[in-house]
C-alpha cells in the first residue's frame, strides 16, 4: 500500500482537493465492507462444508458450486485471471517506477547525459530477472522487511521534502473540484491503491488471535487512509498540477529528493519478487500439467523468464504510468475488490431484499467503474501512442486551463 500510495498526490489532481479525498474515503470505505462480506462468507463454507482454511479463489469456487451446483471452477479461474492480471500489472508499474526515479537522480546531477526511458528499463530488466528467481518464501519475507524500511524512509523524505517546498499563502479554490472527465482516471487509481483483498484470508488465518482480525484491518485501513489524505493533499498543494504520476519523479536535486527517489526505488525493487510470487504459483501448477515432458525446475525456471520478460514488455509498451495504473485498477482490481464479494455474499447468504440491495448496488459500483475507467484508460494510452495529449473528454485533447 505504501508503494501505491506515492500515486495518490497525482490523483488528488485529478479529483481535486475537496472531492478527492472524500472519493478515496468512499473507495476505502466500500472496499473495507467488502473484506468483510469475504469473510463472512469463508466462515459460512467452511461450516457448512467441514472445509479447513480457505483462500480467495476457494471461497469463489465453493461459492459457484453450491449456487449453481457445479464444480466452481469458473469462479476460480475467474478470480485467479483478475489475481494474475492485477499482480504482472504491478511489475510492470515497477519497472517504470524504478527507471523513471533512476533517470531523474541521474539527470539532476548530470544534466548533459540525457537518455530515453526505455534505455533504463531495459538495464532494470537484468537485475529484475535475477531476483525473480528467489523462490523461498523466507527470503522473499526478508526482500520485504527491507523494503518497508526502504519505503518509509522514502515517503518520510517526501513529506520533509514537501513541508519545505509548499506555498502556504497561494489560493487554492480553483483546485477543489476537478473535471469530470478525470474521474474514470481517479478510480482507477484509488481502487489500485486499495487492491490487497486476496492476502485478506491467509493472514488472517495465520493469525494466533483470528477472530481479532477485523478489528485489526478496520484499524489499518483507517490509518493509510488517513495517511494517504494527508499525503496526497500535501503533495498536490506542493507541486500543484505539474504533479507526476509518481510523486518521486517532481523531487529536484538535493540530498532530500535524491536518497528519497533511491529509497522509493529500492523498495519497489525488493517487492518485484514477492508481487511475481503469485502469478507464478497459480500459472506453475497449470504450465506443468501441460509440459509434462519435461521437469518441473525446468519449466517453472521458463516460466519466470516468460513472465518476467512478458512484465517488461508491457512496460516498454506503455511508460506512462498514471494511465498503466489506472488500466490494471479499473480493469482486474475493482473486480477482487468491489465485484467478486457481494456477488459471493449473495451466492453464499441468499440474503433479504435489503442486504441484496447493498451488495447489487456495489457491483454496480464496482461494473460501472471498471467499464468506465478501463474505457479511458484505454483511449488515453491509444492517444499517447498515436503521439496525440491524453485528456478526459473525447476525443484526446488538451485538458483545459492545464
Amino acid at each position: 500500500v505504501s508503494t501505491q500510495s506515492t500515486g495518490i498526490p497525482y490523483a488528488f489532481s485529478l479529483a481535486g482537493l475537496a472531492l478527492g479525498p472524500t472519493l478515496l474515503v468512499v473507495v476505502a470505505s466500500v472496499s473495507l465492507y467488502c473484506i468483510f462480506l469475504i469473510l463472512q462468507c469463508a466462515d459460512r463454507l467452511k461450516k457448512r462444508h467441514n472445509l479447513k482454511d480457505l483462500g480467495y479463489g476457494d471461497v469463489v469456487e465453493w461459492a459457484f458450486k453450491d449456487y449453481f451446483y457445479n464444480d466452481g471452477s469458473v469462479g476460480r479461474r475467474a478470480v485467479n485471471t483478475c489475481l494474475i492480471l492485477t499482480q504482472l500489472g504491478f511489475c510492470s508499474i515497477y519497472y517504470i517506477v524504478i527507471s523513471e526515479n533512476i533517470k531523474v537522480v541521474v539527470e539532476n546531477y548530470y544534466p548533459e547525459f540525457v537518455i530515453d526511458l526505455r534505455v533504463y528499463i531495459v538495464v532494470v530488466l537484468v537485475f529484475i530477472m535475477l531476483t525473480s528467481f528467489i523462490w523461498s518464501m523466507k527470503a522473499l519475507a526478508k526482500l520485504s522487511m527491507l523494503g518497508n524500511v526502504s519505503i518509509f524512509t522514502g515517503i518520510s523524505l517526501v513529506i520533509v521534502y514537501v513541508l519545505l517546498h509548499i506555498d502556504w499563502k497561494e489560493d487554492t479554490s480553483s483546485m477543489l473540484v476537478g473535471r469530470a472527465g478525470n474521474m474514470p482516471i481517479f478510480f482507477g487509481m484509488a481502487i489500485y491503491s486499495y487492491e490487497g483483498i486476496g492476502l485478506v484470508l491467509p493472514i488472517r488465518s495465520e493469525m494466533l488471535e483470528p477472530e481479532k482480525f477485523p478489528y485489526v484491518v478496520s484499524g489499518g485501513v483507517f490509518v493509510v487512509l488517513v495517511g494517504q489524505i494527508i499525503f496526497g493533499v500535501l503533495g498536490f498543494l506542493c507541486f500543484k498540477y505539474d504533479i507526476t504520476a509518481i510523486i518521486t519523479f517532481n523531487l529536484s536535486k538535493g540530498a532530500i529528493g535524491s536518497v528519497a527517489q533511491i529509497a522509493v526505488s529500492l523498495c519497489v525493487y525488493l517487492t518485484y519478487p514477492l508481487m511475481f510470487y503469485v502469478p507464478v504459483s497459480i500459472l506453475s501448477n497449470a504450465a506443468k500439467e501441460v509440459f509434462t515432458n519435461f521437469n518441473s525446475f525446468s519449466v517453472e525456471f521458463w516460466l519466470r523468464v516468460v513472465l518476467v520478460i512478458l512484465t517488461f514488455l508491457f512496460a516498454v509498451l506503455i511508460p506512462h504510468i498514471d494511465l498503466f495504473i489506472a488500466l490494471i485498477g479499473a480493469l482486474a482490481s475493482s473486480s477482487l475488490a468491489l465485484i467478486f464479494p457481494p456477488m459471493v455474499y449473495i451466492m453464499v447468504f441468499r440474503p433479504t431484499i435489503g442486504k441484496r440491495s447493498v451488495c447489487l448496488l456495489i457491483m454496480l459500483f464496482g461494473f460501472v467503474g471498471a467499464v468506465v475507467g478501463t474505457t479511458y484508460a484505454l483511449k488515453d494510452i491509444v492517444c499517447v501512442l498515436s503521439g496525440l495529449p491524453k485528456g478526459g473528454d473525447w476525443p484526446c485533447k488538451p485538458p483545459p486551463g492545464h
